[in-house]
């Protein structure tokens, strides 16, 4: 292995020159011991400078793209044939199916015998999956009026139905849609008009008055947002991310974050113009957390700490491997070699992971825990080669980021194989953030501190929908009828219990 040298003190002028005299000396005579080793040294610098160099520039122009997949289309090597062969109501059980009987404009004659053809009772069927384009109509009520024909002192007038927002020109449905358009299929709000105009509504819709139709879905829906907030609360292991949230205007402070809290069964966001540790203290302190699982910002393990000296919960703070394995890969893009040892032995300890995953649902946590206690050599490995290479690790490079958040994490990381409820990464918390992520590419950010609450409501419902594989588009026109009825309202994993029929269309 080369002996990786601080970059700032290599001259690699002065090396190169050294290294050209002795190298034109060797043409000309045998070359001593004490020049061998100068040259050996010469190039030794010029290979280090030239690998400092090399990460500096993949710094600059970010990390590279993979090459695209030239991957076969279609049915793939070992998928049945028959699956390919599906008809459409085979593949998509939940679908309405319209059916027709088609016969020709005139009997048939018989090519034999040239006498009219009678129905058979046989069919050729096909099937074709077809779409109905979204239809926008306007629903009139017309509500009776009653007055008294003996006094005629009164008149009665039939009760309105019940709606999100009463006074206003729309209905429930196109509320709902708009919501979910842009919170759950990231569709910015302005572009959703103009796709109302294309499909036939021969009107504009004011994008600015359906942005004021999310917030009074927010806080239709508030009750239900602060009924999955305790189901958070309520998880023994929590996972914790942020993200950058922009506030375009309507507050001072234009960088805002956006938080999220996610357990098993539930997802809580929340935006705040800090990303301070107070943020996550004020979260915690009211739950029942005994770990919690993060990617190594500091704040988190502030929030801890503070909360068990103030006498608050004692939670224990798991660290994600899923970024260590990261930040080696990103450090194999210069230091192949060198990287190669910690991708393998990760690669290893994933294995085991999957295996575990894939044990039958009755196994009991002992056999689960026994696959996560296995996991424990292939971690002081990891720590012993750290070790042994952090030393020699050139500075500030990406290896000794990747080798030092091991080294600083280690405790965490590998918690883990103490506690099977424990995930061995923070993915789940990533996956969810992603949606805000790709989101606000397209909004880039809210205009008021009242977007960015409608914004954390509805990805609270919405991820919590996408956590246990209930449909937003299903259950959200269902709550709201509940909340219409006075019923009980159920979260979205209250919901996921229901019988099979009150699911169509979940998955």
């Amino acid at each position: 292995m080369i002996p990786m040298k601080t970059v700032s003190k290599i001259d690699p002028e002065k090396e190169y020159e050294q290294a050209k005299k002795l190298i034109e000396l060797a043409g000309q005579q045998v070359l001593q011991h004490p020049d061998l080793a100068g040259l050996g040294s010469s190039v030794d610098n010029l290979m280090t400078a030239a690998r400092v160099l090399m990460e500096r520039e993949e710094r600059r122009r970010g990390a590279p793209r993979p090459p695209p997949s030239n991957g076969p289309k279609g049915r793939q090597k070992g998928d049945s044939r028959a699956d390919s062969k599906k008809l459409p109501s085979q593949k998509f059980l939940d679908i309405e199916v319209d059916e027709e009987v088609l016969r020709p404009a005139a009997v048939p004659q018989c090519p034999c015998c040239h006498n009219q053809m009678t129905e058979s009772g046989l069919f050729d069927i096909s099937e074709k999956l077809e779409v109905i384009p979204k239809k926008f109509h306007i629903k009139r009520s017309k509500r009776v009026k009653y007055n008294c024909s003996s006094c005629h002192g009164a008149m009665v007038n039939t009760p309105a139905p019940p709606s999100i927002v009463p006074t206003s020109n729309y209905g429930d449905t196109i509320i709902i849609d708009v919501a979910l358009s842009k919170f759950c299929s990231l569709i910015p709000i302005e572009r959703y008009a103009q796709m109302a105009f294309q499909a036939g509504l021969g009107g504009e819709l004011p994008a600015q008055s359906l942005i004021g139709l999310t917030h009074h879905l927010a806080n239709f829906l508030e009750l239900l947002t602060q009924k999955i907030k305790n189901e958070v609360l309520s998880s023994l292991v929590l996972q914790a991310d942020e993200s950058p949230h922009k506030m375009l205007e309507g507050d001072q402070t234009r960088n805002w974050f956006i938080w999220g809290f996610f357990s098993p069964i539930a997802c809580y966001f929340q935006t705040h113009d800090t990303r301070s540790a107070d943020i996550a203290t004020q979260f915690l302190k009211r739950s029942r957390a005994k770990f919690l699982v993060t990617d190594g910002y500091q704040a988190y393990g502030k929030a801890t700490r503070d909360l068990k000296e103030s006498g608050g919960p004692n939670i224990q703070v798991a660290y994600c491997n899923a970024h260590a394995f990261r930040y080696f890969e990103e450090a194999s893009i210069t230091w192949k070699e060198e990287s190669l040892v910690f991708l393998e032995l990760y690669g290893q300890l994933y294995e085991l992971e999957k295996q575990r995953k894939r044990l039958a649902p009755e196994v009991g946590n002992q056999e689960h825990l026994k696959l996560r206690q296995s996991m424990i050599p292939f971690f002081e490995q990891l720590k012993s080669e750290c070790g042994k290479a952090a030393p020699t690790v050139m500075a500030k490079s990406q290896l000794e980021k990747a080798i030092n958040y091991f080294l600083g994490h280690y405790p965490g990381l590998t918690l883990c194989t103490l506690h099977v409820e424990i995930p061995l990464d923070n993915n789940l918390a990533e996956r969810e953030l992603r949606s805000h992520v790709v989101g606000r590419k397209t909004w880039y950010g809210t205009h008021s501190k009242r977007g960015a609450l409608t914004a954390a409501s509805l990805f609270t419902i919405i991820h919590s929908c996408k956590l246990n594989k209930v449909n937003p588009y299903s259950y959200l026109p269902w709550v709201v009828q509940v909340i219409h009825k006075g019923q009980d309202i159920l979260t979205p994993h209250e919901y996921s219990k229901l019988p099979a029929h009150h699911l169509s269309g979940s998955r």
